[in-house]
């Protein structure tokens, strides 16, 4: 953060008009509030796009009048703020002038507490660009500074006695400087990284797609060329299609994220990746998983549009729903299965599907106990979870539902065992197969044990990924049937 040498402060008597997106805010709030009400109420987001022939500032009208906006979820560039504090403890006047519909200007302005006005765009008038600097230029007709972000606003800066930047581009940057406008303030942008990238499109939640594996382990053709190929390309499919679902997941929840004390972290709730450029990239994902999946099998393809259709509606909707939203993730679950045995061209255990749906239930039971147990502790009130449909005093609930549905996925595994496995001869050793329904029950209790302690700090998979006593009783199960195949 470069300012200039205090003796070069002659822009001090000159008020400073600061614009609102990506300069007082990190972010863009017409493209946060427009998807975030696609998200949530695409058939309203469509009629505000209808708005455009009118103009932007009827879109944007549009968009305020959609959304219920939230001043708790703005980032706030803190060292522009700070600046701003010292500018007006030393008697500056400032004034917020944005693009932003005027009803937003005035609620970040109350909210913010140091301008002496707000303008925004309104009535079809779209205060941008030349549009913006006619407002100043009325408004202060001895002269302003500004501080601004976009190369929309050398036009003003042209005009301006100083200027102050905030992560404007190298070539804006030069340009600026180029003019008579002295630089008060240069905020670098903070730049999205590919460590950000790669959380945001959550690459180690591939792990769970390793389930499309499992009908070419139990069918024994794992290290058949013909049949892992094309498991192996629908993996990688399944991956960039799943990244790109998370991707709009993240954008879907940028508000319940933000008040989250942990989810706040996420590149998209945190301002590290712009909301915009995240959904090009997890639309471009999906096709490409999509294509890719699509050209090995159609069969394969339909069940992973299934699979989107129900990731998307849960992101959407459903996720805020009690127990239809545990329904959904264990379907997908049972989904990647198979996925698997069409890729593989192998036909799949009625047993296996079955057992697959009320274990993952159980584990997408826990993931929202533990929530449940987290949010009700230290407090005797039924407080909601934010985000979500369910509330404290539901954790005797979810409790019982997951451990029941844990125990009867164990019951069919055992019958799956018996009643399926045994009959096929396939195995020279299957009595060795107990050995794994046994370990994969204490596994599962374990979990549970761990969720209503409410130290389960994870998705059940992922946490499995990591945790030491999971990697263990792991390679058990792997050594177990390697002993029933041998």
């Amino acid at each position: 953060m470069d300012a200039a040498a205090p003796e070069a402060r002659d822009w001090m008597q000159f008020p400073l008009a600061v614009d609102l997106d990506r300069t007082l805010i990190r972010t863009d709030s017409l493209v946060e509030q427009f998807l975030t009400v696609f998200c949530r109420l695409p058939w309203r987001a469509a009629k505000t796009l209808l708005k455009l022939r009118q103009g932007k500032a009827k879109f944007k009208e549009a968009v305020i009048e959609a959304s219920t906006f939230d001043p708790d979820v703005l980032l706030f560039n803190e060292d522009l703020l700070e600046y701003l504090h010292a500018e007006r403890e030393r008697g500056r006047s400032l004034h917020l002038v944005t693009a932003a519909d005027q009803r937003l200007a005035d609620i970040v302005a109350e909210r913010v507490g140091i301008f002496e006005s707000a303008s925004g765009s309104c009535q079809g008038h779209n205060l941008k660009g030349k549009n913006k600097l006619d407002h100043l230029e009325e408004q202060f007709p001895d002269g302003f500074s500004y501080a601004g972000d976009d190369v929309s606003d050398l036009v003003i800066w042209r005009k301006a006695k100083s200027a102050v930047l905030v992560g404007v581009g190298n070539a804006t940057r030069k340009a600026v400087k180029a003019m008579d406008c002295a630089v008060e303030l240069d905020i670098p942008r903070q730049k999205a990284g590919l460590r950000a990238w790669v959380r945001l499109l959550r690459i180690h939640q591939w792990s769970k797609n390793i389930l499309i594996f499992i009908p070419l382990i139990l069918g024994q053709a794992i290290f058949d060329p013909r049949a892992l190929l094309p498991v192996l390309l629908g993996f990688l499919a399944m991956g960039l299609a799943a990244s790109g679902t998370y991707a709009i997941n993240d954008i879907a929840d940028i508000a319940s994220d933000r008040t989250h004390r942990t989810k706040r972290r996420r590149p998209i709730a945190s301002g590290a990746i712009d909301a915009g450029h995240a959904l090009m990239v997890a639309v471009a994902l999906i096709f490409s998983g999509v294509a890719l999946i699509g050209t090995l099998s159609l069969s394969a393809g339909a069940l992973l549009l299934l699979y989107l259709a129900g990731t998307l509606s849960y992101s959407f909707k459903f996720k805020r729903e009690p127990m239809i939203d545990i329904f959904i993730l264990g379907s997908l679950y049972t989904i990647r299965i198979m996925i698997g045995a069409v890729l593989a061209g192998m036909t799949v255990s009625h047993w296996l599907l079955m057992f697959s749906f009320f274990f993952f239930f159980s584990l997408s039971m826990a993931k929202r106990h533990v929530e449940i147990v987290n949010a009700a502790s230290g407090s005797d009130r039924v407080l909601p979870i934010k985000g979500r449909g369910y509330i404290t005093s539901d954790a005797p609930l979810t409790l019982c539902t997951g451990v029941g549905t844990n125990l009867v996925a164990i019951l069919i595994l055992s019958l799956y065992v018996a009643q399926d496995i045994y009959p096929q001869n396939l195995y020279d050793n299957p009595e060795w197969l107990w050995g794994i329904v046994v370990m994969v029950m204490m596994w599962s209790l374990r979990i549970w044990f761990l969720s209503h302690r409410g130290v389960l700090d994870d998705d059940p998979v992922s946490f499995a990924l990591r945790d030491r006593t999971s990697l263990i009783m792991g390679a058990v199960v792997v050594g177990l049937f390697a002993l029933s195949v041998i």
